[in-house]
């Protein structure tokens, strides 16, 4: 005798168990619901991959350039330091001779041979007194 109605499907209890199964013994479309996921995973990572590496090289970009402006800026730094020592080894030179144009020995040799400077032999002081009259002054020898 047979049954008017379809039988239905028989169900292994593998496939009850199987863990891509939807319940109904069917695993072929929680296969394609789980490869969906796994793309969808994917291509997220994918993304946040690509993010990051850009992100990265920013970076990257960012700490060679400031390297460079970190060289630039010591080479301009040891320019300046360069320059000072110069000027301090030059007002260096330029204080001593003034210190030497300024010596009264060399000023006396100048005026003892170009000038004739000659020492005094006779050295005379002379003292004014309070309401000296000018006429007695001039009478001295």
């Amino acid at each position: 005798v047979e049954s008017p109605l379809p039988a239905p499907p028989v169900q292994l209890a593998s496939d009850r168990l199987h863990p891509f199964s939807d319940g109904t013994g069917h695993v072929g479309a929680a296969l394609e619901r789980f490869a969906r996921v796994v793309a969808e995973l994917a291509h997220r990572l994918t993304r946040v991959f690509v993010v990051f590496v850009i992100c990265l090289t920013v970076l990257a970009v960012g700490r060679v350039s400031l390297s460079f402006a970190v060289v630039q800026k010591t080479l301009q730094t040891e320019a300046v330091v360069r320059e000072e020592r110069a000027l301090s080894a030059e007002n260096a030179q330029l204080a001593e001779q003034l210190a030497q144009m300024g010596s009264t020995v060399r000023i006396r040799h100048i005026a003892e041979t170009q000038l004739g400077l000659v020492d005094a032999d006779h050295v005379q002081y002379l003292r004014v007194t309070k309401g000296a009259r000018m006429a007695k002054v001039a009478q001295r020898p």
